[in-house]
């Protein structure tokens, strides 16, 4: 998982560098039955957006948990809202952005179907700032 979200991260590296976002990988190390550019592809719009939506922070942190790996991906940003966190996984769907980019609104779409594909899911979680979880199936 390391591994993973690692590569991840490193496409949105110079998006966190441009905007002054420390973007920090973490947590322990444990095997995801899933194919590393899979993992990849379903972290990668997660991480993407902290970075758009962080005022100084993203974080993914990773843990095993029982049977699955989970991929905390996080910032200090404003968060998800109530309501859209009903309705932020829906294709077209876009958040409001920091950055003044409204996106495509597909990227969180596609990694939850993804993932789902894979046997995992990913869900909003409340709370301060943006809260993503992953969880994919471990080997």
């Amino acid at each position: 998982p390391l591994a993973v979200a690692d590569r991840a991260a490193a496409h949105c590296r110079r998006l966190a560098a441009d905007r002054g976002i420390e973007l920090t990988v973490s947590g322990s190390a444990a095997r995801v039955a899933v194919d590393v550019d899979l993992g990849e592809r379903i972290l990668q719009p997660l991480i993407e957006n902290a970075c758009r939506f962080a005022r100084t922070l993203a974080n993914v942190q990773i843990a095993r948990n029982g049977a699955s790996v989970t991929f905390a991906v996080t910032d200090d940003g404003d968060g998800v809202s109530d309501l859209q966190r009903s309705s932020i996984f829906e294709r077209g769907v876009r958040g409001d952005r920091v950055d003044g980019d409204s996106g495509a609104g597909l990227g969180l779409a596609l990694a939850r179907r993804l993932a789902r594909s894979a046997g995992g899911d990913i869900t909003a979680e409340p709370g301060r700032g943006g809260h993503f979880v992953v969880t994919l199936p471990s080997v």
